[in-house]
């Protein structure tokens, strides 16, 4: 336990043995126990800024978890309450500027959500120069380098909205650089007990990092595995895993894990899980996958992954030859939830074009995104090419199969449909093209040829026509033009 302060009724920050259960709270999410305990021992030492930054933090995770549109102001109340107070403690020792990196970082999480832009750069600027001064002052507090490190990984891939917010900034972006500062804050030897579990968060976050910038799924799903063990017994490990495994195409891990995920109290409950179970499910084509994606929407108190819930029952419906239910449901698709999210925005432009997919091409895509590569395959292998008659299904024919063959792997095949789809589609709205340029790196990358990784990491921005899901090809090219760049 640490104590740093002048006098009784001086702030201070003390990791107290009230605040060391709330934070074990907060990292299993009972945040309504964490509630009550901060509550106490505000009460009891009101001056005590670690309860403040513990009321931070639980506030972001309500936030994060529970998509409630109604927390955004309550988060702003408490995150603005919180940073006063802490500019009143002394810096002894880094504690008051690594609580305040930690503060500023948790609002750029709620303000990218909320697709606040200049806000969250603004907050990612805050709490890189803060945590840039205490390692510079206090080089043995490690910890400092948890977020530091998550930042300093990824500001080369950031998205242009983001990227062109902080370049003023002058910040180096190197995954490597920033790899060794995560893993120091793991290997930290402190027995400070309030690090224990935001080492656990290092961990985390270096999984992301291996997952999103360093396209490395094996290291990425390592990493959360070994933390995320609790998850019977955590909701906040559950929602970890989930999400990764999600990314690393561990279909049966999703369903496997969300339903045996306790939601009784005093866990708090994750209406995402639903949608989680729901889209796997689907995934795997099972009848009932419906049941979890309309309890999410009748559950979910925010506005994301509403379009998308909706757009995936109109699919459900389809497959089970239900036209009346499929077009109320494209109706809901184009009224329900935001579009805030690239996932809705792409379900709204679903909705919106009055296209009905083709179920062969759907149900492969489907199987694909599940991680069931050969089922996917034996679906669209029976047809060709002139088995399709637009454009439109031609470019996503030669897009599923070199998805499919990629996976398998079969790079010689994955790399004819790839081209062939770019072929196609370069013209059109679908993402098809840009994402088959973007995968063509990928392969290119895998096998050491840098050059034609980059042009093609270079090319899949480069198609005006192409209108989905640009965020995500621009975020995913930079990334795969960073790893080039580590390597050379």
């Amino acid at each position: 336990m640490l104590v740093f302060t002048r006098a009784t009724a001086a702030p201070k920050i003390e990791f107290t043995s009230t605040c060391l259960q709330a934070q074990a709270c907060l990292y299993t999410l009972k945040l309504n126990q964490a509630e009550k305990l901060i509550a106490k021992e505000l009460r009891i030492n009101p001056n005590n800024r670690a309860a403040d930054y513990l009321n931070t933090l639980r506030s972001m995770l309500l936030y994060i978890t529970q998509e409630d549109d109604a927390s955004h102001s309550v988060f702003d109340s408490i995150k603005d309450d919180c940073l006063t107070r802490l500019s009143d403690c002394d810096p002894i020792a880094g504690y008051r500027d690594f609580l305040k990196e930690e503060v500023y970082f948790y609002s750029s999480v709620v303000n990218g959500k909320r697709g606040n832009a200049l806000s969250a750069a603004n907050d990612v600027r805050h709490a890189y120069n803060l945590g840039q001064d205490v390692i510079k002052d206090f080089p043995s507090f490690t910890m400092a380098k948890k977020t530091l490190g998550l930042l300093q990984s990824g500001f080369g891939s950031l998205p242009n909205t983001y990227r062109k917010l902080v370049s003023f900034m002058g910040y180096p972006s190197d995954m490597d650089a920033g790899i060794s500062y995560l893993n120091a804050c793991i290997n930290d030897k402190s027995t400070n007990s309030e690090f224990i579990l935001m080492r656990k968060e290092a961990q985390f976050y270096l999984a992301s990092v291996y997952l999103y910038l360093k396209n490395d799924k094996t290291t990425a799903w390592k990493v959360i595995d070994d933390i995320t063990q609790d998850y019977p017994t955590n909701t906040l490990s559950a929602f970890a895993r989930v999400n990764i495994a999600d990314k690393c195409k561990f279909n049966e891990e999703v369903i496997r894990v969300v339903e045996q995920t306790p939601r009784e109290s005093p866990y708090g409950s994750i209406p995402f899980l639903d949608f989680a179970l729901g889209k796997a499910k689907l995934q795997r084509l099972d009848s009932d996958a419906d049941i979890p994606l309309l309890r999410f929407v009748e559950t979910t108190k925010g506005s994301s992954y509403i379009k998308s819930s909706y757009q995936k029952l109109s699919w459900h419906a389809l497959f089970f030859n239900d036209e009346s239910t499929y077009y109320h449901y494209i109706a809901m698709t184009a009224t329900k939830g935001s579009d805030q999210l690239e996932e809705d925005e792409q379900a709204l432009k679903y909705a919106k074009s009055g296209i009905t997919p083709d179920s062969i091409l759907l149900k492969s895509r489907l199987l694909y995104d599940g991680g069931y590569y050969q089922r996917a395959l034996e679906v669209i292998r029976p047809f060709k090419k002139v088995n399709f008659e637009t454009s439109r299904e031609r470019t996503e024919y030669f897009y599923r199969k070199a998805r499919i063959y990629d996976a398998l792997p079969d790079e010689k095949l994955a790399e004819a449909f790839y081209k062939a789809t770019i072929a196609e589609g370069s013209e059109l709205p679908q993402y098809y093209a840009s994402f088959a340029a973007l995968y063509l790196g990928e392969l290119y990358e895998h096998q050491n040829n840098v050059e034609l990784a980059r042009e093609f990491f270079k090319k899949s921005m480069q198609f005006d026509a192409n209108k989905e899901y640009k965020k995500s090809v621009e975020y995913k090219a930079k990334a795969g033009i960073d790893r080039l760049e580590n390597k050379s």
